[in-house]
Parts: C-alpha cells; sequence; structure tokens
C-alpha cells in the first residue's frame, strides 16, 4: 500500500470522527461576547509596525514583475551560455580527437583487425605477411601421403574385418555392404581439402593427423566413393542429383550399349545415396575438425603473443589519440576564450601600445598555464585511452572469428569500446560525492556520446565520396571531411546531452515539488489532534 494511500485514509479517518458540537445557551453567549468585542487597533498597528524592523512591506506588484523577470532572464542566460560553451567545446573535441587525430590513427587500421582469425584467413583474409607465406608455401597435394599413411592404413583394416564379418554400413545410404561387395575407405571431408584448408595450416596441424581419423574414414560403396572425388558433400549431391535424373532415360531405351549399361548401374547406387544422412555425417565430422582446429590455435602461445602485443600497440595509439585530443582542444578552446575576451574589452590600448607585446605574451602564458594545469586529466585520458584501446583490440578479434570487420568498423569498435568503458567505470568507480543515480546519469551520456561517434564514423564515408566527386574541393577532401563531420557530430552530442540532462531536470523538479506537498500534508496532519480511530 503506497504512502499517499495511508496519508488518505488517516484524513478520512479524522473527518469521520469528527462530530458537530450542538450549540447551547452558554456557547452562544461566549460567541455574541467576542463578535461584540472592540478591536484593539494599537495592538495591531504595534506588531504590524514591528515586523517592518525585518521586511520591507512596500512592494509593489511592478517590481514583484521586474524580479520575476530578471530572474527568468538571468536563469535562461546561464543555460544559454552553458550551452554555448558546452557546443564549442564538443565540437572542438570532435575536429580534433574522433575526426582528426582519429582519422589518422584509423589509417593503419586493417580489414579483419590485427590479429589472424581461422574465419578470415579461410577467406583469403590475412593481417600478417607469416601467415600468408605460410599458407602459399604448404605444398601440392600429394593423395599417396594420406593413403599410406599408418592411420589410414590401420583404420582401413579394422573396417575391412567388420565387412568381411557382415557388420559393416555403408555410411552415406544407411544400407549393409554386401562381405564380397565392393567397398571403399572414404575420406568424409577429402583429403585434398582438407590438405589445401587455410584454417588448419594456421593452427599447424598436420594434415594426415586431421583427415586420418575415425571420424572421417568411413565404408562406402566404390562406385559412390569414386564419383564424389575430392568434391564437398554439397558438390557431391548437387551433381548426383543432376546426374540420376538420366536413369528414366536410359530406362526409356529397349537396347543399351554395354556402356550405358555400365552407366545406368553407377546411376542406380547413386540413386541410394541418403542425402539427409550425407550431409548430417559431413556436418558432424566438420564440427569435430574445426574444435580441434580452433582449440589448437586459439590457445596457442603465438595466437596469444599476438593478442598482448596488437593490442598494446593498439592501447598506445588509443591513449596518444585521447591524451593529445584534449590538449589540443583545451589549447583551441583557451585561445578562442582569449580571442572572445579580446572582442569584448579590447587588447589594452590598442595596438599601437607599447605594451602590446607584453600583454601579448601574457596571454599566451594564460593559455600555457590552462592547458599545463589539465596535465592530471591528460595522464587519466592517456590511462583510459590504453585500456579501452586493448579492449577493443580483443573484441575485433574475437568478432572476426565470426565474421570479418572492415577498417572502418574496427574504427567504430574503438571509438564504440571507449565511450563504454569510460560509462562502465564512472558506475563502479563514481566520483566523491556523486550518487549511484548521479553516476548512472553521466554514465547516459557518456554512452548517447559514443553512439553518436559511431554514427558520425558512418556517415563520414559517405560524406567524403560526396566531396571528393567536387573537382574544386577534392583537394581538400579530408579536411573538410573531418571539420564537417566533426562540427555537425558536436553539436548533435551537445544537443543529446542538453535534453537528458533538461529531462532530468524536469524530473527533478517535479519529484521536489511532490515531496514538498507531502511535507506539507504531513506538518498539517501532525497539527490535527489525535484520535482514537477504534472507539
Amino acid at each position: 500500500m503506497s504512502t499517499r494511500f495511508k496519508r488518505f485514509q488517516k484524513r478520512k479517518k479524522i473527518q469521520e470522527s469528527i462530530t458537530v458540537i450542538e450549540t447551547n445557551d452558554s456557547v452562544k453567549d461566549i460567541a455574541d461576547k467576542f463578535l461584540n468585542s472592540d478591536l484593539d487597533e494599537n495592538k495591531v498597528n504595534s506588531t504590524f509596525n514591528a515586523t517592518k524592523k525585518f521586511y520591507n512591506m512596500n512592494i509593489n506588484k511592478s517590481e514583484i514583475d521586474t524580479f520575476l523577470f530578471e530572474f527568468k532572464e538571468k536563469f535562461n542566460d546561464q543555460m544559454f551560455n552553458k550551452l554555448v560553451g558546452d557546443c564549442k567545446k564538443d565540437i572542438i573535441n570532435s575536429i580534433v580527437t574522433p575526426f582528426g587525430l582519429g582519422k589518422i590513427v584509423a589509417a593503419y587500421d586493417k580489414t579483419g583487425g590485427n590479429v589472424d582469425t581461422i574465419h578470415n584467413v579461410r577467406n583469403g583474409i590475412y593481417v600478417t605477411d607469416e601467415a600468408k607465406e605460410q599458407y602459399e608455401n604448404r605444398g601440392q597435394y600429394d593423395s599417396d601421403k594420406y593413403h599410406k599413411d599408418k592411420n589410414f592404413i590401420d583404420i582401413n583394416r579394422t573396417q575391412s574385418a567388420q565387412k568381411k564379418d557382415g557388420k559393416a554400413v555403408d555410411y552415406i545410404t544407411g544400407e549393409k555392404i554386401d562381405r564380397n561387395g565392393k567397398a571403399d575407405l572414404d575420406h568424409i571431408v577429402s583429403a585434398k581439402e582438407i590438405h589445401d584448408d587455410a584454417g588448419r595450416i594456421l593452427a599447424n596441424i598436420d594434415g594426415t593427423e586431421l583427415a586420418n581419423t575415425n571420424e572421417n574414414l568411413k565404408l562406402t560403396d566404390s562406385s559412390v566413393n569414386r564419383s564424389k572425388k575430392a568434391d564437398t558433400m554439397e558438390q557431391f549431391i548437387d551433381r548426383k542429383n543432376e546426374n540420376i535424373k538420366k536413369i528414366d532415360t536410359l530406362k526409356s531405351k529397349d537396347n543399351l550399349t554395354q556402356k550405358e549399361q555400365h552407366e545406368l548401374a553407377k546411376l542406380e547406387k547413386l540413386q541410394k545415396v541418403d542425402d539427409k544422412r550425407a550431409l548430417k555425417e559431413d556436418s558432424e565430422t566438420r564440427d569435430k575438425q574445426n574444435k580441434k582446429i580452433n582449440k589448437e590455435y586459439y590457445t596457442s602461445e603465438s595466437f596469444i603473443k599476438n593478442n598482448i602485443s596488437t593490442g598494446a600497440v593498439e592501447g598506445a595509439k588509443m591513449g596518444t589519440q585521447q591524451a593529445l585530443g584534449l590538449v589540443i582542444t583545451e589549447f583551441f578552446t583557451a585561445v578562442f576564450d582569449e580571442i572572445i575576451d579580446i572582442y569584448k574589452n579590447g587588447f589594452s590600448n590598442g595596438f599601437d601600445n607599447d605594451k602590446f607585446f607584453t600583454i601579448l605574451k601574457e596571454r599566451l602564458k594564460k593559455i600555457s598555464i590552462r592547458v599545463s594545469e589539465k596535465w592530471k586529466d591528460v595522464a587519466i585520458a592517456f590511462k583510459d585511452g590504453f585500456i579501452s584501446g586493448f579492449i577493443s583490440n580483443l573484441v575485433t578479434t574475437v568478432i572476426n572469428m565470426f565474421v570479418t570487420t572492415g577498417r572502418r568498423v574496427v574504427r567504430i569498435i574503438r571509438e564504440g569500446i571507449f565511450s563504454l568503458f569510460r560509462a562502465v567505470r564512472l558506475l563502479l568507480f563514481p566520483p566523491e560525492n556523486m550518487t549511484y543515480e548521479e553516476a548512472m546519469h553521466e554514465a547516459k551520456k557518456l554512452l548517447a556520446t559514443g553512439l553518436i561517434v559511431s554514427l558520425g564514423v558512418i556517415a563520414e564515408e559517405y560524406i567524403d565520396l560526396l566531396i571528393k566527386g567536387t573537382a574544386v574541393l577534392e583537394p581538400f577532401a579530408d579536411i573538410l571531411t573531418s571539420v564537417f563531420v566533426g562540427a555537425i557530430t558536436g553539436l548533435s552530442i551537445t544537443m543529446v546531452v542538453y535534453y537528458i540532462d533538461k529531462k532530468r531536470n524536469d524530473k527533478a523538479m517535479f519529484n521536489n515539488l511532490v515531496e514538498d506537498t507531502n511535507k506539507k500534508f504531513a506538518q498539517f496532519e501532525n497539527a490535527l489532534p489525535s484520535f482514537n480511530y477504534n472507539s
């Protein structure tokens, strides 16, 4: 039950408990005497005059209107000046950091991230030259190497014995293999495919070791095996289904040549292939092989070292970007403030004054002092940038295990992780005297900033192409793109942050009003006499 409802019930009970007192003659006489008594005007006037020592009672409507107008105007000016100041700083920061320095850092980004992954190399995308050279130097496929391997021979001997005992089953048709029938030991995933698999080579797994296992070697009809060749199971089934269409044509002929009879017998054997069974066997075998490849590579010392080293490089790049961006942003902000001050207050007594260079030197010194005072913030910015850069490198690597990231996506991940890291850090380690609610509010603004910067990175590509499409502007395309996108992004960030703050302030004002009203109700109820509600 809510507090408000409880108070309502309390007031209702008080009202119900109050009874009307019937007046008698004595009470009426007292009331009449009070109403007919004389007013002590001297006492009232003395009390009123005493208050003038503390309060000026001579206030007219005009003065009240003037006060309220000035208060409102001053409040709006403060809000407007803050908004303009935030716009200026956010625009400068966006031009300098994500779309200035960030663009320079992004020039070293690579499609697919900084670390080779199984998924990427299988799609021909290599990060390092070493991995690419290793694949190119894999050598030609040698069938004898795979079919004369000790594991192949041992497994063939075991399954041949099962065939003689009448226990062998054709893995691709599901039928029992005749003891005297011709059957071959088939690589479900062909030995040639395994030999040429870039993922297997990246993981440094021997081809014969991966190909010649009990999971990958199973008996099937010799004719079917020879038809399958080195194709994948999907390729074999597609080709098989196309070929068996000839069966009806051959059967419709009255006299078949020996060659046609042989072809018909072969096609009828292919017709027995169970597509679902074959694809299931292939899928299960590939899953086991991929698990082995992934485990071997992603737990290897080289993969871990590559992630640490590239993460450190990305961290240093991002840390430098944020630290240098803060310094440059603060420098330009200070310069603009000085320019505005010169515009408003003048440059001493003019440019011809003898003290011109002295004053100029003092203003430059003020700028340098203002920038140097930010050294702690610069150190924090570098630290935050380094950590977020290191994390973004790991995130990019993980994503590239499944899909290939483009260069621009790498940049979006880097900028997004930075905003997310700052938001999480603020929630976990808020500054002193900041409540959790305030920290959550500031974290929302950081996340919104990261989202807007990411959208700006996406828009940058299209704006860059648009500017480069204009012959006159093409030489300045990079600069114009950085300035234009940075300005739009900075303004967007300021407006969104302003909206988030305004929404919170409106909510806070409403909550304060409700709280104040509740306090007044409580005071009123406490002032009422106590009643026995059970009577």
